[in-house]
């Protein structure tokens, strides 16, 4: 909880455009793939691996 109230104070300081917000999440949540180890580590960095225009681009996609 208290990982997530830092993030959210971090983003509405920081986090002046969607690009800033959604690499501040990117990073956060790739954070969280070291406390994995091996394989599993590796599967979720990969999971995190999108760019910011890939991500825009897919969600204008869905639009």
């Amino acid at each position: 909880m208290k990982k997530i109230s830092v993030l959210l104070i971090f983003i509405a300081i920081t986090a002046c455009t969607t690009q800033g917000a959604y690499d501040v999440i990117q990073a956060n949540q790739k954070h969280t793939c070291n406390e994995y180890r091996g394989q599993q580590r590796d599967d979720c960095l990969d999971s995190f691996s999108q760019s910011y225009e890939q991500y825009s681009e897919n969600r204008e996609a869905y639009d």
